[in-house]
């Protein structure tokens, strides 16, 4: 028995020699969407938090001391940028006291700088405006084609703090292009038919979604960004939606639905309840299955 107990011992011990235990990095992400394509491409050489849940808006996320712990804590910090954050992340980065995530830092990506952004103001920008956002529209994580590169992004600079791992990462990162170029493929087919309808959103979080689909906005529910509507502009976009033949408005869940209800007491409109971002409902747990839902819903909004 002794023997036997030993001989086991001892295999064990070649074998932890033999396979050296994977890297994890530690990686803590600004929202849910950001921590699903993080995941894709560092798979178990990674863990990964998010600051927000998917059922929240980003905009307002409470600045938790709790939250900077995490961050304290982080190999890497990966936030979408273009002001999306800003309400809230950078005292959290400060109370953090980890210098190396400050914006510019080693160990922080941007994911917007993988991008080409939208929305892009042509003018000055002030508060008058709303809560415009100067360098362009932040909400591109439910586009295929820029997720991708936020992928390529991520990839990138996990190697660089693990090239051990780099090989591995970039399988990671084919693998997810090549899923989501198969669902592409199937998303396309459902909404060609579909091509040049309207619908009518709540805030401008679905513009990139919706250039990538093929479709646009007739309108908005806020008369600018952030800012609640009156009755006045509901009424509004009551006339709109029967003079352009709009069918539906999709609604983030964490917004107050109260005014899409008048507006389809006013006009007949379906109202869609959409997830905010991935983890915003139960069928919605990863990237592909989260814009597979939004596709569904556009699907829904425009017939």
């Amino acid at each position: 028995m002794r023997t036997s107990s030993s001989l086991v011992a001892a295999l064990a011990l070649l074998a932890a020699w033999a396979a050296p235990a994977r890297a994890t990095v530690n990686v803590v992400t600004t929202t849910e969407g950001l921590a699903a394509v993080v995941r894709e491409v560092g798979g178990d050489r990674v863990k990964v938090a998010a600051l927000s849940r998917g059922i929240q808006d980003p905009h307002f996320v409470d600045a938790n001391p709790s939250l900077a712990v995490k961050l304290r804590n982080a190999d890497l910090l990966v936030d979408v940028g273009l002001e999306l954050e800003a309400g809230w992340l950078p005292p959290l980065v400060t109370q953090s006291r980890n210098g190396a995530i400050q914006p510019g830092g080693p160990r922080r990506l941007t994911a917007a700088t993988a991008i080409a952004p939208l929305d892009l103001p042509t003018g000055p920008v002030d508060r008058s405006q709303g809560d415009v956002h100067p360098a362009g529209n932040p909400h591109f994580l439910a586009d295929p084609r820029r997720v991708v590169q936020v992928a390529a992004a991520a990839a990138a600079r996990l190697s660089e703090l693990d090239p051990e791992g780099a090989a591995y990462y970039r399988e990671r990162l084919a693998a997810f292009q090549a899923r989501v170029a198969a669902a592409e493929k199937g998303w396309r087919e459902k909404l060609a038919p579909l091509q040049g309808r309207s619908v009518i959103t709540q805030h401008k979080t679905l513009t990139y979604l919706l250039d990538w689909a093929g479709l646009r906005a007739a309108g908005y529910l806020e008369p600018k960004p952030g800012v609640s509507p009156p009755p006045s502009h509901v009424a509004s976009l009551a006339a709109l939606v029967k003079s352009a033949g709009v069918k539906g408005v999709l609604v983030e869940n964490f917004y107050d639905r109260r005014s899409a209800d008048q507006l389809r007491d006013l006009s007949g409109v379906k109202v869609i309840v959409i997830p905010g971002d991935v983890g915003g409902t139960k069928d919605a747990s990863d990237w592909v299955s989260y814009v597979d839902v939004l596709v569904r819903s556009l699907v829904q909004a425009v017939q």
